[in-house]
């Protein structure tokens, strides 16, 4: 979208979209579209007033160093991080910052900015939110309603932690597709109705089964494909090796042609076209993580890639869902798709 297509839309979104992330919606923001520095874009995108930022090399360097853990092969002349994109970056933290749960549902939502430096073209900015919900409360809940309280496990073996959200900012430098250039966290309120792929978030069953119509899902490997994490050593040392969750996403991002591969089959982010739908701020991509919400400890990742750039499919849909199949042995992974059509005119 032209630059000043881009600041009109801004504008005509300003006032409701200043409001909306004030209250902590992720959404168009007339500032984003203005900011002339990351650090306008950060003050827009995590007010300090409603979010508490971190040291954002220190978790570049996590990401750095969870990756070399899992790498194979030894040296390279790269960074391990070198070709991560910003939603593999923001999950990684996330998952090695926060407490494991055993019933969770993980929202992810990418959008862009830009910044325009004086004399120089626009520097491009990529946003990401990772919101965390911790549904074994509710779960245990359920059982208690169906079984009483004397035969369901204590509330502890549900997972206990707050529901909690994350932002980053990402850019591209020499040698990196996605420096995190700011990072901030903050609890999510109980009482504020949160939707991922536009169904309530905390609901204890599984969302990404409903919100389409799957076509059957059909077997498929992704290649590579990492194994589970590590225990960790100690409560200070919680990093271990790319977990299922970030492999099973990455599969679903290169299917929709959002990473790519070179001659020698290295992995890279690819950043999606900017929608000319799309204002500074308001997200077009969302994932849908779910893990342990089926009878066995399933992995279940959705990928919804919209307003696309294309005169017939507004969005496309990707379905991965990985079974554990054991100690040391390769999940078990089926894949859906769908496409979306734009409404035809009558």
């Amino acid at each position: 979208m032209p630059y000043l297509r881009r600041k009109v839309a801004g504008m005509l979104l300003g006032l409701w979209s200043m409001g909306a992330m004030a209250s902590g919606e992720m959404t168009a923001d007339l500032r984003l579209a203005e900011a002339e520095s990351l650090e306008a874009v950060a003050r827009a995108f995590l007010p300090e007033a409603e979010w508490q930022h971190k040291d954002a090399q220190a978790l570049q360097a996590q990401v750095r160093q969870v990756l070399a853990d899992g790498r194979e092969g030894g040296a390279s002349v790269f960074l391990p991080d070198a070709d991560t994109g910003p939603l593999s970056n923001a999950l990684l933290v996330v998952l090695n910052e926060e407490s494991e749960l055993p019933h969770v549902r993980y929202r992810l939502r990418y959008a862009r900015a830009s910044v325009d430096l004086e004399g120089q073209s626009p520097l491009p900015v990529e946003l990401v939110e990772v919101a965390r919900f911790n549904l074994g409360p509710a779960r245990r809940t359920e059982l208690v309603e169906m079984h009483g309280e004397e035969r369901v496990a204590p509330a502890e073996v549900f997972g206990q932690g707050p529901d909690v959200a994350w932002r980053f900012v990402s850019r591209p430098i020499m040698g990196q597709m996605a420096d995190i250039t700011h990072a901030a966290r903050h609890e999510l309120p109980d009482e504020h109705a949160e939707r991922c792929l536009g169904l309530p978030c905390r609901d204890a069953e599984s969302l990404n089964e409903v919100v389409r119509d799957w076509p059957e899902p059909q077997p498929f490997e992704p290649e590579p494909f990492e194994p589970e994490p590590l225990e960790p050593q100690s409560p200070e040392s919680a990093l271990g090796e790319p977990s299922l969750e970030l492999s099973l996403m990455e599969a679903g991002l290169e299917r929709l042609w959002l990473i790519e591969r070179d001659e020698r089959g290295r992995a890279r982010w690819r950043s999606p076209e900017w929608p000319e739908s799309a204002s500074a701020g308001e997200p077009f991509i969302e994932v849908s993580l779910e893990r342990g919400l089926g009878q066995d400890d399933n992995v279940d990742v959705v990928i919804h890639h919209d307003q696309l750039m294309d005169h017939e499919i507004r969005a496309l849909w990707q379905r991965l869902i990985a079974f554990d199949t054991g100690p040391e042995q390769r999940p078990l992974v089926w894949v859906a798709q769908e496409r979306e059509f734009w409404p035809r005119p009558e």
